[in-house]
């Protein structure tokens, strides 16, 4: 199939960071951040430095199906672009 094609559903990209938004839980997960002088320095009560916890809040967002999406672009050359992003 071609992506490129707005009749064919963008569900035929394999995520890789995470699932379609179909396919997470039916329950919510609780996510609590604690910050110290402006920093984030704590993700569900465990200490870590600012990129572990971005890591980590990147693949909760993954399992729970967050951060897909698709965008039609118009490029310079008059052309257009479709993508899926994660």
């Amino acid at each position: 199939e071609d992506l490129e094609s707005m009749e064919t559903p963008m569900t035929i990209v394999n995520p890789v960071m995470g699932v379609w938004p179909k396919d997470a839980p039916d329950k919510q997960e609780e996510v609590t951040l604690r910050f110290e002088s402006g920093r984030c320095v704590a993700l569900n009560g465990k200490k870590m430095t600012p990129i572990q916890v971005l890591q980590l809040a990147n693949t909760i967002a993954g399992r729970n199906g967050l951060g897909i999406s698709q965008a039609l672009e118009n490029r310079i050359l008059g052309t257009k672009s479709r993508g899926v992003y994660e």
